[in-house]
């Protein structure tokens, strides 16, 4: 083994592990991003089904202060 071949063969494996730790990172990104956006969705699914309960509840309660107001005219 030349002095040469003894440097390419540790170089060559130091790269390929580079390259792949590189994907292996964007691919546990990509993981952890799709993760994160699941729960912003049930977030705002649980948000928006607050809303409509609240909603619901005024329209309700609209609706009997003004059959009082047509009551009482």
């Amino acid at each position: 083994m030349t002095e040469a071949s003894s440097v390419f063969y540790p170089l060559t494996l130091i790269i390929l592990l580079g390259i792949i730790v590189l994907f292996a990172m964007k691919y546990a990104a990509s993981i952890y991003r799709s993760r994160l956006d699941a729960k912003r969705v049930t977030a705002s699914d649980e948000t928006l089904a607050a809303l409509r309960q609240e909603v619901s509840a005024l329209t309700a309660r609209l609706n009997a202060v003004e059959k009082l107001l047509r009551e009482v005219e």
